[in-house]
């Protein structure tokens, strides 16, 4: 998420930099409106769309001191409709992500249509607007073309598992780009295979959840429909993609100025690229050691601790700017958006670093750097801002090896004094940090907690 600020207060305009980039909101996507301020005393109206080609074409539409916000946004909708823009100008589309069902139950008799319905209604209260944002995404694109018109009473496990198929085969949606062709389920690669499961698993968790508050509400008499619901197995694996320290300088070495700035941030904190793009002077804490991180994934607020060679960054970048500027901005002075990706990306193969390694791999590689130096995984959980050990310990869990070495050979009380005893302990490094195995995503047994027809049609030859 891109923090904007609000052009259409006087006095936000006043507190803004001069800069030949305009400062942009948007009206819709593919849509915008801009204020260009060439100096203290004012500047421009300007507008921008975006043209079928993926480039922009602006306008200017007017000066601050001759007309207002409201003015100038009706002039950029008028230069939006001129036909020689709209042939040109890509199609717009509304702010923020779709969130209701794309479809309205009707009927007195219960269906799962009607049981996404209420459990929509039940999450838009209790889930935070990420979170729910995500669940109407996936209900929309999966649950309903597949199962809206089943009868809750009657969803049995042919039901599941022909709905089980469907997933794994449906290519996952980017975007706004249109559904791509269904592929076959023993086309996919063993990666394509588990993450399409994991998609899964997180689908039969909606389910469930829809299920039992239909039960609670009266509307189902059972319980069949909620016992046909079983995750399939081998869906997680541990994060084995991160950086060496000597990869990380060389990283940092091929980035531009204001991208360094950005990835040693991302190193010293672990924090997620939408995190820092949010983070503010007034955030750091200049008395203490620590940043404060306003999550925008959930609610659950933190403070990260800084070492001092990252409470010394974050004191340079902070400076004596004023508190409520962005800590993070590009050279230009606009705040950070979704271009860092290629940014990053450029400067990825400029070091020859894998393919793999992503932005958000700066996180995994924060946190295994943690780990090998003896941190908890209760203290890595409460910096990376996970509300338990859980998902760090099945992510980086592996890493620990050296840590469960030294505390057998320290806590084991010797049976017998003999010559085992005696010998010395053996450098931390002689424990392999990770012994890789291969695995699989198909199910280790016919044990998979679904012996129906899915079970023969996922099973190997």
């Amino acid at each position: 998420m891109i923090v904007r600020p609000d052009i259409s207060d006087p006095d936000v305009r006043r507190s803004l930099q001069p800069r030949t980039a305009p400062y942009f909101i948007l009206l819709s996507y593919c849509r915008h409106v801009g204020f260009q301020k060439q100096s203290t005393s004012g500047g421009n109206w300007v507008a921008r769309v975006r043209n079928r080609d993926g480039g922009y074409k602006q306008h200017r539409v007017g000066h601050t001191h001759q007309m207002s916000f409201e003015e100038a946004v009706r002039n950029a909708e008028d230069w939006f409709a001129r036909s020689d823009i709209a042939i040109i100008a890509a199609e717009p589309y509304q702010l923020g992500s779709k969130r209701s069902l794309s479809i309205c139950p009707i009927g007195s008799v219960p269906t799962v249509a009607s049981a996404m319905k209420n459990y929509l209604e039940w999450k838009a209260m209790a889930a935070t607007r990420s979170h729910f944002e995500t669940l109407v995404s996936l209900i929309n694109y999966y649950i309903v073309p597949n199962l809206a018109l089943v009868l809750l009473e009657e969803f049995n496990g042919k039901h599941f598992g022909d709905f089980c198929l469907q997933v794994i085969e449906t290519p996952p949606k980017l975007g706004r780009e249109d559904p791509r062709t269904r592929n076959k389920l023993r086309e996919l690669s063993q990666e394509a295979l588990r993450k399409r499961k994991k998609t899964l698993n997180a689908l039969i968790s909606i389910l469930r959840g829809a299920f039992l508050l239909a039960w609670e509400r009266g509307d189902l008499e059972g319980d069949k429909p909620i016992r046909c619901l079983r995750r399939l197995p081998n869906v997680d694996r541990p994060r084995v993609v991160f950086l060496s320290r000597q990869q990380c300088q060389r990283l940092l070495d091929a980035c531009s100025d204001d991208l360094r700035i950005l990835v040693q941030a991302a190193l010293y904190t672990g924090c997620r690229a939408n995190e820092l793009c949010k983070m503010r002077v007034e955030d750091l804490d200049q008395s203490g050691c620590a940043v404060f991180v306003s999550s925008l994934k959930g609610v659950r607020q933190r403070f990260v601790f800084l070492p001092p060679e990252g409470l010394e960054f974050f004191r340079c970048i902070a400076g004596n700017r004023p508190p409520s500027e962005n800590l993070f901005s590009r050279a230009s002075g606009r705040i950070w958006g979704a271009e860092y990706k290629s940014h990053f990306q450029k400067a990825r193969k400029l070091s020859g670093l894998p393919n793999s390694i992503t932005f958000h791999g700066l996180r995994h590689t924060y946190a295994s750097q943690l780990i090998q130096g003896g941190a908890s995984l209760l203290t890595v959980a409460e910096q990376l801002g996970h509300c338990n050990v859980q998902t760090v310990s099945t992510t980086y869990g592996h890493l620990c090896a050296h840590q469960r070495e030294e505390e057998v050979r320290r806590s084991f009380e010797a049976l017998q004094c003999t010559s085992a005893n005696r010998i010395k302990p053996q450098a931390r490094n002689s424990v392999p940090v990770f012994r890789h195995h291969q695995e699989i995503a198909w199910p280790r047994s016919n044990h998979a907690r679904y012996s129906g027809p899915l079970l023969s049609r996922l099973r190997p030859e």
